[in-house]
């Protein structure tokens, strides 16, 4: 197959991440594929290069190509005129749901923070925003009901798809190399300070980073040894600098330096909200044998039928969170069972697994 996999900014993020895996996987398995990209504003040692083009038009797509690959809404209503004109299919690869996350705004489940006030001002622009968020639902709506083949990397996204447009949604978990992320030689002491680990975008309102200080505050207050490191893909805010519970902070680094973190982490807590797409941070860790704490969410839920391989807490608990990693802590039977069945979970999202669930798809509409 001749693929185009086209992506619009190049970042530190783990969607990115995927997106590039995606063309060495399939390059791995002889097929032929360009990476195309408008900007790139950061990059960190990817095995792939993508080649920067002036626009997304049609006269940048190479001949003979046979599918087109786009992660974003704005991409699929840019390249589905390419599609259109060469008769060949437009692939888009759902990393989130961009419905789910206006809706959430607009019913007030989620209120930023700058909307919070609760003066006339405060609730004039709140409203204003809401007529805002519900123009982006009607733009987003209009380009999901595109008919692109949808491939999406959780299952409640899937099920976010059918239910909103009664479109059919292939899924396509996300995958670790086994050979990065493999386990630690021996369990670390649990008995002197706690080792915590939290990996993710704190600007981020879904990963919900906040609980994590949160928790560990509560620990440190009742005298715990907690030493708490933040590992995050964009710049540290202010905010999280100025709270005053992060012993280490880390940014940007590599693969391979994140593997090794985790091996010498006691616990990785998770505590996004359900708009989290899929999580790797969580099956990274516990392939490396490291004791997880999770929010009772549909993408952590979704690793494996039986929810036996995490310590699961309530969203918005820090006290729970708090609680989870003290019963870590101090439960060595509890420890080994979150170990063994992390393994044999995380075991199931190899890269292998992942190239060729992606090839399967990807032949079934091009011909």
């Amino acid at each position: 197959m001749r693929v185009v996999y086209a992506i619009r900014h190049v970042g530190m993020t783990g969607g990115v991440k995927v997106f590039f895996q995606h063309v060495d996987l399939l390059r791995n398995l002889g097929h032929e594929v360009h990476l195309i990209a408008r900007y790139i504003d950061e990059t960190w040692g990817f095995k792939v290069t993508p080649e920067i083009v002036p626009s997304f038009d049609d006269m940048h797509i190479p001949p003979d190509t046979d599918a087109i690959v786009v992660t974003t809404p704005k991409d699929v209503e840019v390249l589905w005129k390419a599609a259109i004109k060469r008769k060949i299919p437009l692939f888009h690869f759902m990393q989130g749901f961009e419905p789910d996350y206006v809706l959430e705004r607009i019913n007030g489940k989620v209120i930023p923070d700058r909307f919070r006030g609760k003066g006339i001002l405060a609730k004039l622009k709140y409203m204003k925003k809401i007529l805002g968020w519900k123009r982006k639902l009607k733009r987003f709506d209009a380009l999901y009901r595109i008919p692109t083949i949808k491939m999406a990397i959780s299952p409640h996204l899937v099920q976010g798809v059918v239910n909103r447009y009664g479109m059919d949604c292939y899924l396509l978990p996300n995958g670790i190399d086994l050979k990065v992320f493999y386990p630690k030689g021996k369990e670390p002491d649990y008995s002197g300070t706690l080792r915590i680990l939290s990996v993710g975008n704190a600007n981020i309102e879904y990963k919900a980073i906040p609980d994590i200080w949160k928790a560990v505050k509560i620990l440190k207050e009742r005298g715990e040894k907690v030493y708490l490191t933040r590992v995050s893909p964009a710049d540290i805010p202010e905010i999280e600098k100025n709270a005053g519970v992060v012993d280490r902070f880390l940014v940007k680094i590599s693969e391979q330096e994140m593997a090794d973190l985790y091996r010498e982490s006691h616990i990785l807590i998770s505590a996004s909200t359900e708009i989290e797409g899929f999580g790797l941070p969580p099956v990274e860790a516990m392939s490396t044998g490291t004791p997880v704490i999770l929010t009772r969410v549909s993408p952590f839920l979704a690793f494996d039928t039986t929810h036996d391989y995490a310590c699961f807490v309530n969203v918005h608990k820090p006290e729970e969170i708090a609680e989870g990693a003290l019963a870590i802590a101090k439960d060595k039977a509890l420890r080994d069972r979150l170990i063994k069945r992390g393994s044999e979970v995380s075991s199931k999202y190899s890269l292998e697994m992942v190239g060729k669930r992606l090839e399967e798809i990807l032949q079934k509409h091009v011909f």
